[in-house]
């Protein structure tokens, strides 16, 4: 490969339509368990393919509607959530303590286990098929590499828009005149205008809402008795585009003490509040030269449609008509992609 392609991230060039980079970034677990909980897809075989089949149809519905030139997609590293832990132990403590499906497909937690870590090792073979960009960093969790390739795709000139495809609310933080996030569940895309009106905070405040709420999802916890009502009745400046830090937050409601309970909690969590930032921060999450290498490798060597090879696992995996005339969609939704070069 040629110098003047081999760094990504320190040149993008116009795609092959001639026109200004729109490029479409999937958090890519998020959107596989989102598939595999809610799509009962099973083969003739009697194998659950719900997650398979339905990672592929929701991007392929992204691709539709977005129109991208070049996409992207993220998952998490092995031991991704590892050095968060080691800031904050209880870091997602309670996630996948429940089934996430239903008794009547798998009849254990670790027969759903093996169909997930099955169904997902065979999605990243029908990808590879794929005009696409795969990113994988062990040790970081999808989350920061998005903030992170968000941060320096929107500084580029050649980047008209970037899309962000994930139900994670946490990424409305990084909407700006550049990039919007498309959230899946509610078919809905979100740029600042759409975050203000849905939660009375300018995206670029998104964060200190989030830092102080707290959680639930990732086991962080907020100030007590704050809701989304009152947080913004008590800091009518998180609707401003001028973000706010921390110590502003925190400086105002210890000279607000006696005014309210909830200000005194506040600068009780101080510490809490802190991690909580260090946690939820996408914009300033600290990535090793290493791993900023390994994301730029990512796109060295970029993937071809290859239909023949895609629909030789298809059949092979009896996914049938989960998605209807294949060859036709394959060509469809992906023929008109370029990749990073």
């Amino acid at each position: 490969m040629s110098n003047k392609y081999a760094d990504l991230l320190s040149k993008i060039n116009n795609d092959q339509r001639g026109v200004s980079d729109s490029i479409l970034i999937i958090d890519g677990l998020n959107t596989f368990l989102r598939s595999f909980t809610m799509i009962n897809h099973i083969n003739a075989d009697g194998a659950h393919i719900g997650g398979l089949t339905g990672f592929l149809k929701s991007v392929g519905y992204a691709i539709k509607i977005i129109d991208p030139t070049k996409v992207i997609i993220v998952f998490d590293g092995i031991g991704g959530s590892n050095a968060k832990r080691n800031l904050y132990p209880e870091y997602k403590a309670t996630r996948n303590r429940s089934r996430m499906t239903n008794y009547s497909i798998f009849s254990s937690k670790d027969e759903e286990n093996e169909s997930i870590n099955n169904q997902m090792a065979r999605l990243i073979q029908y990808l590879q098929c794929l005009p696409i960009s795969i990113i994988i960093v062990d040790g970081i969790e999808a989350d920061d590499v998005i903030g992170y390739l968000v941060g320096k795709f929107e500084k580029y000139p050649a980047t008209k828009e970037v899309t962000i495809l994930s139900a994670d609310k946490d990424f409305l933080q990084l909407t700006s005149d550049k990039v919007q996030v498309y959230s899946p569940t509610k078919k809905k895309i979100y740029k600042p205008k759409d975050v203000l009106e849905e939660f009375n905070v300018s995206s670029y405040n998104f964060v200190n809402y989030k830092i102080l709420m707290g959680d639930n999802s990732d086991n962080l916890p907020g100030i007590d008795g704050l809701g989304p009502k009152k947080i913004i009745k008590m800091f009518p400046e998180l609707a401003n585009n001028t973000p706010l830090t921390l110590k502003e937050i925190l400086d105002k409601a210890n000279s607000k003490i006696g005014e309210h309970d909830i200000y005194a909690r506040i600068v009780e969590r101080k510490y809490q509040l802190e991690i909580n930032s260090k946690l939820m921060n996408l914009q300033a999450m600290p990535i090793s030269q290493e791993n900023i290498n390994i994301i730029k490798n990512s796109f060295k060597s970029p993937y071809e449609l290859n239909p023949h090879a895609f629909m030789t696992m298809y059949v092979t995996d009896r996914l049938g008509e989960s998605i209807p005339n294949t060859p036709n969609w394959l060509n469809q939704v992906f023929g008109s992609l370029s990749t990073f070069k």
